[in-house]
């Protein structure tokens, strides 16, 4: 049996690799993705264990709140550098100080993009060689006095900068001008991870970056034979209990850990588009079993008659399938590397350049991509395996290529079984609290395409039917006989559109949920924004506008009001939340945010507003009393002065700019809204409040209207992304169809011959095909953008309390796809046509 299966890969060559190819695609794009994974993880290792190399041990705050951009800690006072240098066991202690600070090229315009690539950061320099990963490029020096700085060579060739040049940076407070006295690089790359750096002298760095007096952290050098732990031990012996004291490996390690952290969501982003195309491939590798079983009944009758047990038949089948696992996945493995360094290029493009070490290639890497090449293709083969195992010898008497119609009762009732419960996990995994919501999502999504996938048989030969018929019509014979064709072998035509099911289902859910945020954008936009200009900073959480851009802009003839909008992270009842801040005086001029007790011009330091929907859940109360904990304050008692109704643009708390001033030393304001003055000419204020921002590189002054856009674009570079993986999975889909066209002709040889033979042309029979494949097509398309458009809605209506308020089906997107479909499906029949129609006539017909 093993050299029967050997004997017939070899044999059909056209086939195995039509059916490896999905796999190796699957394979390749998981290959990739965990290579790209392994390759940032450890550059960050890397990273991190170079910057940290020299750190013996940190004494920073022991006050943190952990989100989900990472850990923030309060300052420490500057003074605890000299209570350190003075601990027995100390060589070397400097303060470390960083923040927010972006450089602005020669042209006038912000470098960078903080918002959406590497950060922009702002260090303090220090003189300890063991504590500075920078090294500065000869002629330059270290900055020594209040208006100098130190770039990174990687803004140098950007910018262009030279020793000796100004250059402009945006900072906490108005944009200063320095002299760059030093280029650096870091370590042996031009810059940590793409990210640009600018470095002060440490009292500066404290005013720029910080505030007077403060630092972030204080690394310390051991002296010659003490060990970090006991270093550690020492200091937390010398210092008091507000100060917590790690070893530079613990320091490490967290750092490296923050970030496996952070790329979580990165990682199970690449790995989900990874196991959508595998998914796919396991159909057209069921499928393509399936009909290889049916095609070959007689041998596999004949081979029982000889004596073959079904185990041997069942083994035959499925080392077959193992062996086009195996090679696919070997295939995978090189073509994946492939696809990692193409995934590394697009995120250099971005700002986000890996330092220019090779990829890295773990073991573990070839192991998962053997696992998965070989598992999906051997359970894809498993019940065709059974069904050829199950061929009685008899069978060899009646004709081989026998298709069950798949319309039986039993179907019917698994089909709808598994529905209901596949929708039963995407609920409640959208509406409910699981413990892992995006799993059960997921699960329930595969559970609804499985059910589709068992329910395509009862609804091939209805929906063939229907949509077949004008193409008979039309399409004269060649029309029919696609048609019957299809009707025909209502399995293979439901499974084989499966595939495309689920890529167009996909594609479809992401469009939905795409334009219906685009109009809840908007609604909230007309409905909540009472002003007229926004001017945005790019960021969000770290940096931003310096809060003069607002207070300058009150002052521009024709602008009523100017409120900017900050925001920053507080632990409330437990959880660590985005908390807004707003200006008490303006805001409520500009923002609608429905109050329903209380006002905001009222708000002070201790005052909060809170969600209606979020009190009501919580038992809050008008008047209640509130505890917020603050990284740099601790815990503050607030009272509930403001219960509003309307969260899309302020979340479910906001406090007041005094109150954000008096527990955040770190004030940026992330937008600043206008309000022009009734009487005053939009284009006059317009161009006033441009020249008023002219100097803050990085704001961008929007109307109503581009500000929509802007919001718009953002979602359509995240749509760019994703449609350019569900590629993939079209992809996939079309080889499948292309090779099930391929494999029935094989199967309906004799027929081809005989309508050949009776006056058929070959134009006529590379027709039929097409048109076959464009049924196909449209079956799946159909069926995708059913479950599409319910998966959109189900999104939607989850994020409800979010502001997501509007359902929007894209017309224009389907019909794009629908038009797609057909040409895709015309597109997929055209080798398989054109192997039909160069069918020897008289071999077909003695073909049996």
């Amino acid at each position: 049996m093993f050299r029967l299966m050997l004997d017939n890969l070899v044999a059909r060559k056209f086939r195995l690799l039509s059916t490896a190819l999905s796999v190796v695609i699957g394979v390749a794009f998981l290959v990739g993705s965990l290579v790209l994974i392994d390759t940032i993880s450890r550059s960050f290792d890397d990273l991190f264990a170079d910057v940290n190399q020299g750190v013996d041990a940190e004494v920073r705050s022991s006050e943190a709140l952990e989100t989900d951009f990472g850990t923030i800690r309060g300052r420490i006072d500057a003074s605890v550098v000299a209570e350190v240098e003075e601990v027995p066991g100390v060589k070397a202690a400097a303060g470390s100080v960083f923040g927010y600070a972006q450089l602005v090229a020669p042209n006038g315009e912000a470098m960078g993009n903080p918002g959406q690539g590497a950060p922009t950061l702002g260090f303090s320099w220090t003189d300890v060689a063991e504590l500075n990963p920078m090294r500065l490029l000869g002629g330059g020096r270290a900055p020594v006095a209040a208006g100098e700085v130190v770039i990174d060579l990687k803004s140098a060739n950007d910018g262009p900068f030279a020793v000796g040049d100004s250059v402009t940076i945006l900072l906490q407070g108005p944009p200063q001008e320095f002299e760059i006295v030093g280029i650096a690089r870091f370590g042996t790359a031009d810059s940590p991870l793409g990210a640009s750096v600018a470095l002060f002298e440490p009292a500066t760095a404290q005013a720029v970056l910080a505030e007077p007096g403060k630092v972030d952290a204080v690394d310390v050098v051991a002296a010659d034979g003490v060990s970090q732990t006991e270093l550690r031990d020492r200091l937390d012996t010398a210092l008091g209990d507000d100060l917590e004291v790690i070893t530079g490996e613990d320091l490490t390690t967290e750092n490296q850990n923050e970030v496996a952290d952070a790329l979580g969501f990165f990682n199970t982003f690449m790995l989900v588009f990874a196991a959508i195309a595998l998914f796919v491939a396991s159909f057209i590798i069921y499928n393509t079993f399936s009909i290889l079983v049916a095609q070959r009944t007689r041998e596999t009758a004949l081979l029982r008659a000889l004596g073959a047990r079904r185990r041997q038949i069942l083994g035959a089948v499925l080392m077959e399938a193992v062996a086009i696992g195996l090679i696919a996945a070997l295939l995978g493995l090189g073509v994946g590397v492939l696809v990692a360094m193409a995934l590394r290029g697009l995120l250099a493009a971005v700002g986000l350049a890996l330092p220019g070490a090779g990829l890295v290639f773990a073991p573990a890497t070839a192991v998962w991509a053997l696992v998965v090449g070989v598992g999906v293709t051997g359970l894809a083969a498993v019940v065709p395996s059974r069904r050829a195992s199950r061929v009685a010898p008899m069978a060899a008497l009646r004709a081989a290529a026998v298709d069950e119609s798949g319309q039986s009762r039993v179907r019917l009732a698994i089909g709808v079984s598994m529905l209901v419960g596949g929708v039963a996990a995407l609920s409640w995994g959208l509406f409910g609290s699981p413990p892992s919501a995006v799993a059960l999502v997921g699960l329930g999504m595969a559970g609804v395409f499985l059910a589709l996938a068992v329910l395509g048989p009862v609804i091939a030969v209805p929906f063939v039917a229907v949509v077949g018929l004008p193409i008979a019509r039309l399409g004269g014979v060649p029309g029919e006989i696609a048609r019957e064709n299809a009707m025909r072998s209502p399995k293979r035509t439901a499974t084989t559109a499966a595939a495309l099911m689920i890529g167009v289902g996909l594609v479809l859910t992401i469009s939905v949920f795409a334009a219906s945020a685009k109009a809840s954008i908007n609604k909230i936009i007309d409905n909540a924004f009472l002003g007229d200009l926004v001017i945005d900073s790019g960021t969000f959480g770290f940096g931003g506008l310096s809060p003069e851009l607002a207070s300058e802009l009150r002052d521009v003839p024709g602008v009523e009001a100017a409120s900017g909008v900050r925001l920053g992270f507080a632990e409330i009842e437990g959880a660590v939340r985005t908390l807004y801040s707003v200006d008490p005086a303006t805001m409520g001029q500009i923002v609608d945010v429905g109050i329903m007790a209380g006002r905001i011009e009222d708000m002070g330091v201790s005052d909060i507003a809170v969600y209606e929907k979020y009190a009501e859940d919580h038992d809050l109360a008008f008047g209640d009393l509130l505890d917020v904990t603050f990284a740099e304050t601790g815990v503050q008692r607030f009272r509930v002065s403001v219960i509003f109704e309307r969260n899309e643009l302020t979340g479910n708390f906001f406090i007041g700019n005094p109150a954000y001033e008096a527990n955040y030393s770190d004030v940026f304001d992330f937008q600043v809204y206008v309000l022009r003055s009734p009487d005053a000419d939009p284009a006059a204020v317009r161009r006033a409040v441009e020249a008023t921002a002219a100097r803050y590189a990085n704001a961008e002054v929007q109307d109503l209207s581009q500000y929509k856009q802007s919001q718009a674009e953002q979602i359509d570079q995240l749509l760019t992304l994703i449609y350019g993986l569900l590629f993939l999975a079209v992809f996939i889909a079309l080889i499948g169809i292309a090779n099930t066209l391929a494999l029935s002709i094989i199967e309906r040889t004799r027929e081809l011959g005989l309508l050949r033979a009776v006056g058929m042309t070959r134009r006529q029979l590379r027709r039929a095909v097409r048109l076959e494949s464009v049924l196909i097509a449209l079956l799946g398309t159909f069926l995708g953008g059913a479950v599409g458009v319910f998966f959109g809605w189900a999104m939607v209506q989850a994020l409800a309390d979010q502001g997501f308020s509007e359902f929007v089906v894209p017309i224009v997107e389907v019909g794009v796809i629908v038009v797609l479909a057909v040409i895709a499906g015309v597109a997929a029949a055209v080798l398989p046509a054109r192997r039909a129609s160069k069918l020897d006539v008289l071999r077909a017909i003695a073909s049996s």
